[in-house]
């Protein structure tokens, strides 16, 4: 539905972390793939164009997906039987006892580590700068210091959708700026690997649940 690649070369200004300002974007994200297919369907001067899409369009199997559209920072996870039989009793647990996110800076990279109650591992995610959805994840997080969860299973069609208080998310990017800011690994999938298996506990920022989040994003593109 969304090939990032699509398009040919790309480019625009990193966003801000409070002062500082993050490298350019050269990997769309989706708020970015969402614009130009509204642009190439609306002529020049149309003006705002509202769009409407939920967060589970964006899913993949036994993963974390990080993106800020529309000015929210959500992590998006749709699990399996393979992992999780089914989704019962975790959306308790979770409202009980929050979420835990790992935010770890290596030279070049972010690592972020999601962790579940109820469940005996984490979902680990490596970060690079240059990709659109990173950066418009961190913006939001860092602007409202709130990360919502969107939880699905892939064998039934129960869903998960919380707001979260992220408190300490300012301070933990604030002290991995520089290294994470420092050009990209050659290899970021061997560098990742190399540091999986351990969490940083100076990089966890805890989520508590505050409230239900709304399943679709709004927002509009100039055209």
């Amino acid at each position: 539905m969304f090939d990032r690649g699509a398009g040919g070369p790309f480019q625009r200004p990193g966003l801000s972390l409070g002062r500082r300002t993050l490298p350019p974007i050269t990997t769309r994200s989706f708020t970015d793939l969402i614009a130009e297919r509204v642009r190439a369907h609306h002529p020049p001067g149309t003006g705002p164009v509202g769009n409407v899409v939920t967060h589970n369009v964006f899913a993949e199997d036994d993963a974390a997906i990080y993106l800020g559209a529309g000015g929210r920072a959500a992590v998006v996870v749709r699990l399996t039987p393979a992992l999780r039989p089914d989704l019962y009793g975790l959306g308790e647990a979770i409202e009980d006892n929050g979420a835990s996110l790992y935010l770890d800076a290596h030279a070049g990279f972010l690592r972020a580590s999601l962790l579940l109650p109820a469940l005996d591992f984490d979902l680990d995610t490596g970060m690079l700068l240059d990709e659109g959805n990173v950066q418009e994840f961190l913006w939001a997080a860092y602007t409202t210091e709130t990360v919502e969860l969107h939880i699905s299973h892939a064998a039934h069609d129960r869903l998960l959708p919380f707001t979260c208080a992220a408190p300490g998310i300012r301070a933990v990017l604030d002290a991995g700026f520089d290294l994470i800011t420092l050009p990209a690994p050659a290899d970021p999938r061997a560098e990742v690997a190399a540091v999986n298996g351990t969490l940083n506990p100076s990089a966890l920022v805890p989520l508590r649940v505050t409230g239900r989040a709304e399943l679709a994003i709004t927002f509009d593109v100039e055209a």
